[in-house]
């Protein structure tokens, strides 16, 4: 498989720099080619001679694409992808943000779960340093890289899925949690659903949309946690910005007036407004997840889950077993190992059973998990509980 990481810019030149610095020195991806497509989305910081200039370079990893696109009334974000997504040549497709540091291993991560099933849409965590000054060529090797500590919280949907369920295929409403920074999806998928909807011009949801048409495709949503990207400064959300999310969400439900789920995405208005704001993100999250559960009938109430402990003892076992078991019973599966093959098995199974995973809880977690889903029992089977 070829991957294409499609990287759409805005006057980011410095940023966009560090950025392919760090795309350049990505573990080898054995026999699978890279090439890098930058949108240029009418920049006037010379980004495209920044971009020619690194193009010339001899000791380039990739092949590298540069499309200039004029600056339009109807410029934006998911125009300026589409135009990277049409011109890519890869069987996978990558979208990053232009000021994203991407550590070594993050191309190699989206690569293995697209290599375990065929109809993924992979996200990866995404954080931000503070205080820290990156150089032109970003971080050069793992000591730089282990030197630069990320801000804490910086991934709402780590509170999420930490409350939820870390296979976020699980979530009734994971195509929300489709963050355009960072997310993989096989090219085929995303010109078969005609790529964003550029009509959503601003800041916020166009990606979520983008998941939503992916979901009704058919498509499952799996959430690695060694693909992860560091944005280079902190994102605060302005006035403004929260004037673009209201105005796309208020087009994204008038798209589809007749699901319910879309519009129960209204409820997390009540974090978003920086005036009348009166519930958390993990509270409105619940709210939201919860409500679309419902309208497709899967109340916790009603499920008896198999608790499946695992731990350093039976993990190579349980590891072994869980795809067929899985077919079988509904699963809630304490991990306290935090195993990455064993988080890649559970998120690139195909089923229709329900598959609750957490990922190292702290017993206060573990207890608030336990009492959601209230008809949770221990498994009778003797490996995995010990």
């Amino acid at each position: 498989m070829k991957v294409s990481v499609v990287i759409p810019s805005y006057n980011s030149g410095p940023q966009l720099r560090a950025c392919l610095a760090t795309l350049n020195r990505q573990h080898p991806v054995a026999g699978h080619p890279v090439e890098v497509v930058v949108v240029d989305d009418g920049s006037h910081d010379g980004t495209g001679a920044l971009v020619q200039d690194l193009g010339g370079r001899p000791d380039l990893n990739f092949d590298l694409q540069y499309h200039y696109l004029p600056r339009t009334a109807e410029s934006g974000r998911a125009a300026a992808r589409n135009h990277g997504i049409r011109a890519a040549t890869g069987e996978i497709v990558v979208l990053v943000d232009a000021d994203v540091l991407l550590p070594p291993g993050a191309l190699a991560a989206h690569l293995d779960y697209h290599r375990r099933r065929p109809d993924l849409v992979v996200t990866g965590p995404r954080g931000f340093f503070t205080e820290v000054e990156i150089g032109p060529d970003g971080p050069v090797d793992a000591d730089a890289w282990a030197e630069l500590v990320p801000a804490a919280g910086a991934d709402l949907r780590d509170q999420v899925l930490a409350a939820l369920s870390d296979n976020l295929n699980n979530l009734a409403t994971a195509w929300h949690l489709t963050f355009s920074c960072n997310v993989s999806v096989r090219r085929e998928h995303l010109l078969t659903v005609g790529g964003f909807d550029d009509s959503f011009t601003g800041w916020g949801l166009e990606d979520s949309e983008l998941g939503y048409r992916l979901h009704r495709l058919g498509l499952a949503f799996a959430y690695n946690r060694d693909a992860v990207v560091y944005h280079q400064h902190a994102q605060i959300l302005t006035d403004g910005m929260y004037r673009d999310w209201v105005a796309n969400l208020v087009r994204f439900t008038a798209k589809y007036p007749t699901d319910p789920a879309v519009t129960a995405q209204w409820v997390l208005d009540r974090v978003f407004d920086r005036v009348n704001a009166d519930l958390t993100w993990l509270e409105c999250y619940r709210r939201f997840e919860a409500a679309v559960r419902a309208l497709n009938g899967r109340l916790p109430e009603r499920t008896t889950y198999e608790v499946i402990e695992v731990n350093p003892g039976n993990l190579a076992e349980v590891r072994a077993s869980l795809p067929e078991r899985a077919k079988s019973a509904d699963l809630l599966v304490f991990d306290e190992t935090g195993d990455s093959e064993l988080a890649a098995t559970i998120q690139c199974l195909n089923l229709s059973r329900e598959l609750a995973y957490f990922r190292r809880p702290s017993a206060e977690d573990r207890a608030q998990i336990l009492a959601a889903h209230p008809t949770a029992r221990p498994s009778g089977d003797d490996l995995c509980r010990r």
